[in-house]
């Protein structure tokens, strides 16, 4: 039994952060304006989701870029009702021992590798284990790395501290100092990712 194209289209964005209908168009030999109307029934099914848009090149108007939706919305409310428990009775010391247990836990032991290129590699693997869409930059101070996905998206403006968290994450895989540098700030496509450096020299 050969394939819809709504499955096909699904299938493309499980390998790719976001497409849009022109891309998605080329990808199956349709027309935009066909892909456009699988997208919209798709969006209205609650498969895929508009994440924000590409500025046009030269006149045009932006295009859409689309995701297949985040898992994990009722994770995120439990999550949130968990941090409100467990927060609130502990110090500022406190905290951070709690947050970095938690990211010790999440993340598993430490990148053994001795160059930091190789730790950073590693570090991105697993950090895409958990669903950060993550990357790594070389940068004249520091490494950087992107986090193309926050994980808490839903609730991180009630919890600023999971930023805290991710830090520590990134401490304990690396054996060196993260310093976040932005926090969901929109990229020239449209998209919000979290930044942060990574060494002494952040």
């Amino acid at each position: 039994m050969s394939k819809s194209t709504r499955q096909r289209i699904l299938e493309i964005l499980a390998t790719r952060p976001t497409a849009t209908a022109d891309e998605l168009a080329h990808l199956l030999h349709l027309t935009p304006a066909n892909m456009r109307h699988h997208l919209s029934r798709l969006e209205a099914d609650g498969r895929v989701i508009p994440v924000g848009e590409r500025p046009p090149r030269g006149r045009g108007r932006p295009q859409r870029l689309f995701a297949l939706p985040r898992r994990g919305e009722g994770t995120d409310r439990l999550a949130g009702h968990l941090l409100e428990q467990v927060l609130p009775p502990l110090d500022a010391p406190q905290k951070a021992e709690f947050l970095r247990a938690l990211a010790g836990r999440l993340g598993g032991d430490p990148i053994p590798a001795r160059h930091i290129t190789q730790r950073l590699a590693a570090t991105v693997r697993r950090l895409n284990d958990l669903e950060y869409q993550a990357r790594w930059e070389a940068h004249a101070l520091a490494p950087r790395v992107i986090l193309g996905n926050c994980p808490y998206a839903a609730i991180i403006s009630e919890h600023p501290e999971l930023c805290q968290l991710d830090a520590h994450l990134l401490e304990n895989l690396l054996g060196d100092k993260a310093t976040q540098l932005s926090k969901l700030e929109k990229t020239p496509l449209g998209l919000p990712v979290c930044i942060f450096a990574v060494g002494k020299r952040a």
